[in-house]
């Protein structure tokens, strides 16, 4: 039987799964960590993916607005018994289209998983492109001098 699972608006109930999901991605290496603090901050940027049987939360991610013409799909995670099966790209659709609804023009993401975004429809790019973002966040991380993440982006309009 196909596991089935809703997408939708974080609440706060979600912030310490959030946190779970994202810092369990980013002890594997495949994101970079986020505080609690950090999400509590944007959890109205999160989206989550909820099992409906069980109301776990399975999956996370957010859409921040870097500019009026620029956004970001940042903290993509989603829990390890339920990767490859379409619950990233529900996500992903979700928050694309968060990005459409604000009329932003083009969404970036920076991230160590290109090939799934690339199946999604982002196109690689230079994070040279994008000097709010790195006055924004990345003067913030560790890996400031030595970024290793990709740069992707698409354009909505």
């Amino acid at each position: 039987m196909e596991k089935s699972f809703t997408v939708q608006s974080a609440v706060t109930d979600d912030i310490d799964r959030i946190f779970e999901l994202t810092n369990m991605m980013a002890d594997k290496g495949l994101m970079l960590p986020r505080s609690k603090y950090k999400i509590i901050t944007i959890l109205q940027n999160f989206m989550v993916a909820r099992d409906n049987v069980s109301g776990k939360v399975i999956g996370c991610g957010a859409f921040s607005l870097l500019w009026s013409n620029l956004g970001e799909i940042m903290a993509l995670a989603v829990d390890s018994d339920w990767q490859k099966k379409g619950v990233g790209t529900a996500l992903v659709g979700k928050l694309i289209e968060k990005g459409r609804f604000l009329n932003v023009p083009e969404i970036i993401v920076l991230t160590y998983q290109a090939d799934f975004f690339k199946k999604m429809g982002f196109l690689l790019t230079e994070k040279e492109n994008f000097p709010r973002k790195v006055w924004r966040e990345c003067l913030e991380c560790p890996k400031l001098e030595r970024c290793d993440e990709t740069a992707m982006h698409m354009l909505l309009r």
